[in-house]
This record gives C-alpha cells, sequence and structure tokens, in this order.
C-alpha cells in the first residue's frame, strides 16, 4: 500500500475476472500508477501513458523542447506548436479571476527567485527590491490570446508555470482517454493527487486516505466517493527549504510574492472537473481557511466541489460526510456545511 497524499484503499469481494492492469508512469516530476479493469484495459492504459508524456514534454517549464519554455523566453507561441497552451492560459485566465488571483500561473518569475522548479533548485530568499519588480509582472494581464485563438504573447519578463494545475488537466485527458476506449473503472494515482473513473468491479465506492502532512507515513482519514472524480491536494509540507531557522515553502501568495501565511497546511479538493481540483487546491492554500469555503460557496452553482482542509494549529475541517478520519492522532475534526 502506498502512503501519498491521496491513496487508494483495496477493496475486497471483486470478481476474479475482473483483473487490475497497472503501469507506473514517470511524468510530472513524480512517480504516477495508473490501474484500470477490463478486457480493453491494457491497450487503454497504453494511450494514456503516451498522452501523459506528450503533455508533460509540452508543458514542462524548465524542459528547452517544451512550448511553455519557448514561450517563457521568446514571449511567443503559435497553435501549431502550443494550442493547447493557449487553451490552458485560456483555462487559467477564468481560474484567476474565479479565485481572485489566489491561483495565478504567471508567479514563474517569483519561483525562479526562491528557487523552486524549472529544473535544478538553488533557494534563497529574495530580497524586497527583487520581490516588487517580479511582483510587476505577475497577473494574467501579462498573457496575450489572440482574437483567433491561434498564437499566445506574454510581456516578458513575465512567466509562466503550469504546475498548479497541469497534473490535474492532464489526469483529465488521460481519464478521457480510458473512457473512449471502454474502460469502465480505474484509478490514477498521479503522485499524490487521485483520478478515479467509473465504478469499481465489485460495485463498491472507491475509498481514497487523505495523508497526514505531519507523518508520511499515516493518513487523516478516508474518504469514500463514487468515480469520475478527482481527489486533489495541495500543500506546503513537501517542497520548502529552511534559513535563519526560518522554513519557506513553495506555495507563493501572488498579492505578496512570499509563501502563503494562511493557516493552512494542506487543501485537499474533491471535484468532477481535474484541472480545476488542482488549481482551487493550490489557490485554497493561499486563501486560508475562510477564504476556502467563501470560495467554495461562490462557486457552488458552476463548479460544486468539497474540502478538507488542515490547519497549523491541528484542526481538520471537512465539507463532506463521506469522509471518515482516523482518531487518536492529534488532530481535531469539524464538519461544515
Amino acid at each position: 500500500m502506498l502512503l501519498i497524499a491521496g491513496l487508494l484503499l483495496a477493496g475486497c469481494g471483486a470478481r476474479a475476472d475482473a483483473a487490475a492492469h497497472t503501469r507506473t508512469v514517470l511524468a510530472m516530476d513524480t512517480v504516477m500508477t495508473l490501474t484500470a479493469y477490463g478486457e480493453n484495459a491494457d491497450a487503454a492504459l497504453a494511450a494514456a501513458e503516451t498522452e501523459i508524456r506528450r503533455l508533460d514534454a509540452l508543458l514542462a517549464r524548465g524542459e528547452p523542447e517544451s512550448a511553455v519554455y519557448a514561450l517563457n523566453h521568446n514571449g511567443y507561441l503559435d497553435a501549431d506548436s502550443g494550442g493547447e497552451v493557449e487553451a490552458l492560459l485560456t483555462l487559467a485566465a477564468e481560474l484567476a479571476d474565479a479565485t481572485d488571483g489566489a491561483f495565478d500561473p504567471t508567479v514563474a518569475l517569483l519561483l525562479e527567485l526562491w528557487g523552486f522548479g524549472g529544473g535544478a533548485e538553488k533557494h534563497r530568499v529574495p530580497s524586497p527590491e527583487e520581490l516588487d519588480v517580479a511582483r510587476s509582472f505577475v497577473g494574467m494581464g501579462h498573457v496575450h490570446r489572440s482574437a483567433d485563438g491561434q498564437s499566445v504573447t506574454l510581456d516578458l519578463p513575465a512567466q509562466i508555470d503550469f504546475g498548479g494545475v497541469a497534473k490535474g488537466f492532464t489526469g483529465a485527458r488521460a481519464i478521457e482517454i480510458l473512457r473512449e476506449r471502454g474502460v469502465t473503472g480505474a484509478t490514477l494515482d498521479l503522485g499524490g493527487d487521485v483520478a478515479l473513473l467509473g465504478a469499481k468491479p465489485d460495485g463498491s465506492a472507491w475509498r481514497v486516505a487523505v495523508r497526514d502532512p505531519a507523518d508520511g507515513e499515516a493518513y487523516l482519514g478516508v474518504l469514500e466517493t463514487a468515480g469520475d472524480v478527482f481527489v486533489m491536494t495541495s500543500g506546503v509540507y513537501e517542497r520548502y527549504f529552511e534559513e535563519n531557522g526560518v522554513r519557506y515553502h513553495h506555495i507563493l501568495d501572488p498579492k505578496t510574492g512570499r509563501p502563503a501565511d494562511s493557516g493552512l497546511v494542506s487543501a485537499t479538493v474533491v471535484c468532477a472537473d481535474g484541472a480545476w481540483a488542482d488549481a482551487l487546491a493550490t489557490a485554497c492554500c493561499v486563501l486560508g481557511e475562510d477564504g476556502a469555503l467563501a470560495l467554495r460557496a461562490h462557486l457552488a452553482d458552476t463548479t460544486p466541489f468539497d474540502l478538507i482542509l488542515v490547519t497549523d494549529d491541528a484542526r481538520v475541517r471537512c465539507t463532506t460526510e463521506a469522509f471518515a478520519p482516523e482518531t487518536g492522532n492529534g488532530y481535531t475534526y469539524e464538519l461544515i456545511g
């Protein structure tokens, strides 16, 4: 059993002829485990793996052959070399607007200053003057998409980083490929995030464990859910560095240019849309518990989602009764509407 941010717990009673077919993929700086059921599963998984690798190559900011690298260095990208980048930027603009800028892919210049991502990481604390300059190039107003959707221009030195949405976008595309090829039940472990398709072979609910951010060998509780959802987690506990006794994590607040200081350690989003689930998890970590709950209420009619929030004072606030918490781990749990 793998212990990850969201982990799939095995059920029992599955039919003997409903064998699981599995592939392991190294992509997007993580190990992904793809599992599908049925006679078409192997071929479908092969197609899903091909798509994951293609999108990884397209969206990797630090890879010189990627479309995102070309946009960040040339300030221009046409549809022939990055049509999906244009589509993702259109989606990112919607997400930035919906979250009041808590999610924004133009934070890449800030990430570079702090030494996060884009290749070899050399961490440091930037000066206030450096942050002020970098912040002036943060915002979707620096991204210009042509009216016909055929090209994108970028106000350099503004930079794009899709790290807050790429796994959700890619997972959704992989699920779509599996569905197109007749797979009726699948689980994608995207390296701490989970995508679920359809039903388990035995008809029971999927069970996803949510990791305890304070202990990588334990989990907070188990979410029981039907398929066709994404369980995406963002947290401040995996990528960070310390300097002069202060810990600095990689989830940056676009408005301050600094690591988010929202009182949240992690945010898990359960949503039917993979890209939205991924971006909303990041945005919630920036917004804090009250802001995250307000965002959920704001999007209730258009993009409904559930939340499992972990605060820095060991509280877990959950919006779904489908989450069964562990006991005796030092957390206090609250189910909220």
